[in-house]
């Protein structure tokens, strides 16, 4: 049996928590998460974004308020009327970036 691809599991830089996320992390931040991370131009708003993660605005303002608690997130006002809507931070970009790589690289790495 060959166990090279456990080799690939191991993180380059020796720091395991660089690669993973926030703990604990529910299904709709990652849900916000993933929308925001797609979203670079900025152009969602509040109720587009809560339409795609299929929540309540409360429920979401909820989890807004947790995720910016965690500097994953802000807010930011945008466009002529000023409109408020949630960006990711560099540190949450960076965070769900390292992620998503790491995750590549494990389905690359699965062979069958």
């Amino acid at each position: 049996m060959n166990y090279e691809w456990q080799m690939d599991l191991c993180p380059r830089s020796g720091n395991a928590a660089m690669l993973l996320p926030p703990a604990p992390v529910e299904e709709t931040a990652w849900d916000i998460l993933l929308a925001l991370h797609s979203d670079e131009r900025c152009e969602l708003s509040l109720d587009k974004l809560g339409s795609i993660v299929s929540v309540s605005f409360p429920v979401l303002t909820h989890w807004l308020s947790q995720l910016e608690k965690r500097q994953l997130i802000t807010g930011s006002k945008h466009g002529a009327g000023q409109e408020l809507r949630a960006v990711m931070t560099s540190a949450g970009r960076e965070l769900l970036n390292r992620y998503l790589s790491a995750v590549t690289g494990l389905q690359a790495g699965a062979r069958h």
